[in-house]
């Protein structure tokens, strides 16, 4: 796993509403969504993130090319579409942690 590898302590949502309710209680440095989630899709919980917290990175990941459009408006500053290599993955978490 990159977080591992990285030494990037990772917490792991299940849907839209958990991912939500995790980032209120813990703030984190980094924020990434996939637009497809049960519950809230990613540009929804970006919506909502970004009027509480206009600061933190948010990074998109979706397997719909169009879909980018819809991510950037949401408030996300990079979005990746898959296949998403290790290697430009790991280059943007340094980017944002550094």
């Amino acid at each position: 796993m990159v977080c591992r590898k990285l030494n990037i302590i990772c917490i792991l949502a299940e849907d839209g509403l958990q991912a939500l309710e995790l980032f209120r209680k813990e703030i984190p440095d980094l924020v990434i969504l996939d637009q497809y989630m049960p519950g809230f899709n990613g540009d929804i919980v970006a919506e909502k993130i970004r009027r509480e917290n206009d600061q933190i990175p948010m990074i998109a990941i979706t397997s719909d090319d169009e879909a980018v459009t819809l991510l950037e408006k949401s408030g996300f500053n990079r979005v990746l579409v898959k296949p998403v290599k290790s290697r430009d993955y790991e280059s943007l978490l340094n980017t944002y942690l550094e």
